[in-house]
């Protein structure tokens, strides 16, 4: 499957680019997770970042397990990734972000 830097251009300049309206909030929630008063006065969707948020505070920002696998498939020839696989996630990245 190819892209042609037309059909980029056209994904890029689409009316409807840029023009969905965002579901997370302008600024994320100030008040502690720990205060029940300030909790109550959330949003849903405010109070649902403040759980994620307290989910993912144990998790580490780099899997090294899964950076070592990576490198050692590399150095091996192992690893290999085609043009449409690199496609389909730069369409998937971009379908993400609008979400955001």
């Amino acid at each position: 499957m190819k892209i042609s830097i037309t059909e980029c251009g056209h994904a890029a300049s689409s009316k409807e680019y840029g023009k969905q309206e965002k579901i997370l909030p302008k600024q994320m929630p100030r008040k502690k997770a720990d205060d029940p008063a300030a909790r109550a006065h959330l949003t849903p969707l405010e109070q649902g970042i403040l759980v994620a948020e307290e989910a993912l505070k144990d998790v580490p920002d780099v899997r090294e397990e899964l950076i070592e696998d990576l490198k050692k498939r590399i150095q091996s020839g192992e690893y290999k990734v085609s043009g449409e696989e690199v496609a389909d996630m730069m369409m998937r990245r971009r379908a993400a972000d609008r979400i955001r």
